[in-house]
């Protein structure tokens, strides 16, 4: 272990991290499972392992995986249904012990926890100290032994964990972060999937050092945008803040098509359903988000994802939402192939308000589709959500997964009345009933 040397001007970062989390909260829920392989999937066509364990990693099985695939390399594997709500639970369970130890505590994904304790060390003493009363009290709690990293920013902290076994610890004081990232291969960055390594390796670019070496240009001519922020992961630079988990609620919901799709007009009709489930979801805790990101992962395993501003949306509405969301259709389908899944993802929220337009005919406009949304909500709130549906999203309901607000406090009762602020595109149209 590195000895860590705390500066009076360098930030102290904690990342904890629990591999295989949601298995692992399998294996406490399912004793038995311990020592047996087993994966967390639904169970029907074209399925995809979501989640595996350790015994399974063993056996070649991995994330993203078709489950035929995974079965025919495993042929005693058991396949588990995944529960997202008490992964949920049991993640934030977790990160509100943490937050014991400081108010900047965050859980960017599921079994990942990020601390800062910069001026603390009054309370729990030097950094390594404070972050081994974290992983115990991780261990006391739940069980999981965690691989902690300890740096002055998120990215160095959170590669420091990764490259150590679980119940590890790893050091890395400031001024030491290129000795420590240069021999390590690129695939160790966040964000630098398989993909993007092979791409690399096809520029014969195969260590984080060779990668902090090139200059921007030439990364840039290669990768567009992506690529500076490549240069900057490779060479540690990382200045963003640990934000506490009640400045980052996001909604989040995935589409995963019946089969490969290519036809605009059908992958127009799952986004409206998606924005259907979304705007449903804005309505019942009464927000309205102020960014948008849409996530388009096409069949050969390659992703995109492209991001607007709802600033000037009334976003809580249906098609208000739909059409801002298409919006961002342009800049994430830039390939003439098959999508698999698609993900809507809603952040940066605020109270609904109205906002005053110069012209009284679109608040005019805005006032009856605000009417028509709150009609179409009783009709369903009374005779359930197919009841009644707009034209746009007919067809064969996709399988939608959406995922609870994170951050949001579920005090009092949800509204439900739409409201939002001007802008957008004309009035709606038709509504279908009775499918």
């Amino acid at each position: 272990m590195t000895a860590m040397v705390e500066g009076l001007h360098s930030r102290l970062i904690v990342h904890l991290s629990v591999p295989d989390f949601c298995a692992a909260v399998e294996e406490r829920r399912h004793p038995e499972l311990r020592r047996r392989p087993f994966v967390l999937s639904q169970i029907r066509d074209r399925a995809v392992v979501q989640g595996v364990n350790a015994a399974a990693r063993k056996e070649g099985v991995r994330e993203g995986m078709p489950l035929g695939a995974a079965r025919r390399l495993c042929r005693r594997l058991t396949v588990l249904p995944p529960d997202p709500g008490l992964y949920r639970e049991r993640h934030r369970g977790l990160l509100g012990e943490l937050e014991r130890f400081s108010p900047l505590a965050e859980g960017p994904a599921p079994g990942s926890y990020v601390v800062d304790i910069t001026g603390t060390r009054r309370l729990w003493g030097p950094a390594p100290d404070a972050a081994c009363r974290m992983a115990a009290e991780l261990v006391s709690r739940s069980g999981f032994y965690a691989r902690v990293g300890i740096a002055a920013s998120k990215l160095v902290s959170q590669v420091a964990a990764e490259v150590v076994p679980p119940g590890d610890l790893n050091c890395i004081f400031p001024g030491g972060e290129s000795a420590f990232l240069s021999p390590l291969p690129v695939s160790c960055l966040p964000g630098v999937g398989s993909k993007t390594a092979e791409k690399l390796a096809d520029l014969n670019i195969r260590r984080i050092a060779q990668l902090a070496s090139l200059p921007a240009e030439s990364v840039f001519g290669v990768f567009g945008r992506q690529g500076l922020r490549l240069i900057q992961l490779a060479r540690g630079v990382d200045p963003s803040p640990v934000l506490p988990s009640l400045r980052m609620p996001r909604l989040r919901f995935a589409c995963i098509l019946d089969r490969d799709e290519i036809d605009s007009h059908q992958l127009e009709s799952r986004l409206f359903r998606l924005t259907e489930e979304a705007g449903w979801n804005l309505r019942r805790w009464n927000r309205s988000p102020g960014r948008l990101t849409l996530e388009v992962h096409y069949a050969d395993g390659v992703s995109a994802s492209a991001r607007c501003s709802l600033a000037s949306v009334p976003a809580s509405l249906d098609r208000r939402l739909f059409f801002a969301a298409r919006s961002a259709v342009a800049k994430a389908f830039r390939r003439r192939t098959a999508v698999r899944r698609i993900v809507l993802e809603l952040c940066d929220f605020s109270m609904p308000a109205r906002q005053l337009s110069l012209f009284s005919w679109e608040d005019a406009a805005l006032d009856r589709e605000e009417k028509l949304q709150k009609a179409l909500d009783a009709v369903r709130n009374r005779f359930g959500r197919e009841a009644i549906a707009w034209g746009k999203g007919l067809g064969d309901p996709p399988a939608v997964q959406g995922a609870a607000g994170e951050g949001f406090s579920n005090r009092g009762a949800p509204q439900r009345n739409p409201s939002g602020a001007s802008g957008g595109p004309a009035a709606p149209g038709n509504a279908t009933a009775g499918r």
